[in-house]
């Protein structure tokens, strides 16, 4: 059988009484997790909790690509799939699955457009919450070292600190080293 993480789905489905449905797939990580679809199509990863009673631990936006496959029975123990494909971390579409065909009856889902990115992401003091088309516009396709370094570190450390701000920032580094940070050089 194997691993397989478990999703709800309040995104609108063909069938209105399919939405009470828990589904599984085989197409997250397989790691046991619960995840939702939400109303208005995020995929949401729900906390775990930590080992150690951990309350920063949260809910996360999961930036997805790509189709997800969902499968349950129904109220009848009648095999129900979905395929569910994701843009840019939105729902773009829904389809009903029958025998490894799509319904004829599928309802493309047409989503908002997204918010517009700023290109230079400027950090503040406070931070804030990152935008999945930010996350997806600013984050290398593979992290990887190239001769000691991030290939777009750059953007990778901006979206960091937009996220984080810099109060915080400054925090964890520390105000001594921060300042000596902006001190001029020659």
């Amino acid at each position: 059988m194997g691993l397989f993480d478990t999703v709800k789905c309040e995104h609108p489905l063909l069938e209105p009484e399919h939405r009470d449905l828990e589904f599984q797939t085989k197409d997250l990580p397989r790691l046991l997790e619960d995840y939702t679809i939400t109303e208005d199509g995020r995929l949401v990863r729900h906390a775990q909790g930590g080992p150690f009673g951990d309350t920063h631990v949260r809910d996360i936006e999961w930036p997805v690509h790509g189709d997800i496959r969902l499968f349950a029975r129904d109220a009848h123990e009648a095999p129900v799939e979905y395929v569910v494909r994701f843009t840019h971390g939105r729902v773009e579409w829904v389809r009903r699955m029958d025998h490894g065909e799509p319904q004829p009856r599928t309802q493309p889902h047409v989503r908002p457009a997204p918010p517009a990115i700023d290109p230079h992401l400027v950090p503040t003091v406070e931070g804030r919450r990152l935008l999945v088309e930010e996350f997806s516009a600013f984050t290398p396709e593979k992290l990887e070292l190239v001769d000691g370094h991030i290939p777009g570190e750059e953007d990778l450390l901006r979206l960091l600190l937009v996220g984080i701000g810099l109060g915080r920032a400054a925090e964890i580094v520390g105000p001594a080293l921060w300042a000596t940070a902006l001190e001029p050089r020659g």
